[in-house]
């Protein structure tokens, strides 16, 4: 009897009724195969769903290879199917070329795409006068002690973005012209780079990779640091994994964008965060 059942048990796995379920992707596709800036990139796909593994991570790699431009972190579902969007277009998307989209899921599936800034040929376009477009430069523009010097881009941005009365007062003062323009402050903050500190404050990326998205963000101005002139010559040193709450809070909304600002001001400026 003992005989037979451990037949009939070596058929089952040989059948694969009794084999585990990894996680693996199976495919994925994106909506179009070149985007401009503003465009939606929409990325969809499959895996083999194994509980075990929490999610999808997506990563939009530059041309050099060197860079994100963006990076989501997608729930499948039991069927396995995911999907996600990014905006394409901003600071993190530096250069026209071929870019990489990684997916990891118990393994990994690169594709490519291809991006171009704008849609329209440059040689048939006239150029830009930029000669009116300062602030400083335009007397029908100047309010007194506005913006102020001693605050960062990214307070007038987080008022303008969540308080109605006071995007209603910007908006009428400067009706031809974005709070980017007017701050010289021509970037904004992605919401994939939430995810990217979460990641890094639970434990699923390395300091390594954290450290070189943090030089990213403070050379492109997508976090302003006040009074730090920071360029490609700089690079961060050092960050203490006590500051993995700061970056899980801000994820997470416990803090602002400003709040989370200026704790890394306050770090660098107490050499906590080393720059070099």
């Amino acid at each position: 009897m003992i005989r037979q059942f451990l037949i009939l048990f070596s058929i089952l796995l040989v059948s694969g009724n009794f084999i585990s379920v990894f996680g693996s992707i199976q495919n994925f596709s994106t909506d179009k195969s070149i985007y401009h800036d503003g465009d939606t990139l929409k990325i969809s796909g499959t895996v083999n769903y194994d509980p075990v593994i929490p999610s999808v991570i997506l990563q939009i790699i530059t041309p050099e290879g060197t860079s994100l431009a963006g990076i989501a972190n997608v729930l499948p579902k039991s069927d396995g199917s995911f999907s996600t969007t990014f905006r394409v277009g901003g600071p993190t998307w530096p250069d026209d070329g071929t870019y990489i989209i990684k997916v990891s899921y118990g393994g990994n599936l690169e594709k490519t795409f291809s991006y171009q800034k704008s849609s329209v040929n440059s040689k048939n376009t006239a150029p830009i006068d930029t000669s009116n477009q300062s602030f400083i430069e335009n007397p029908k523009l100047r309010i007194p002690d506005f913006p102020s010097l001693d605050r960062s881009p990214q307070y007038y941005i987080d008022r303008y973005n969540n308080e109605p009365n006071y995007k209603s007062w910007f908006d009428s003062q400067f009706p031809d012209k974005s709070i980017y323009d007017i701050l010289g402050f021509s970037t904004y903050v992605p919401d994939w780079i939430k995810t990217y500190a979460e990641m890094w404050a639970t434990g699923d990326m390395p300091d390594s990779e954290f450290i070189t998205g943090l030089d990213f963000m403070l050379e492109h101005h997508i976090i302003v640091i006040p009074n730090l002139q920071y360029s490609e010559q700089n690079y961060v040193a050092n960050i203490p994994n006590w500051i993995r709450n700061n970056a899980d809070w801000w994820a997470n909304d416990l803090i602002s964008q400003q709040e989370f600002v200026n704790s890394l001001e306050y770090l660098i400026e107490n050499q906590i965060i080393e720059i070099e």
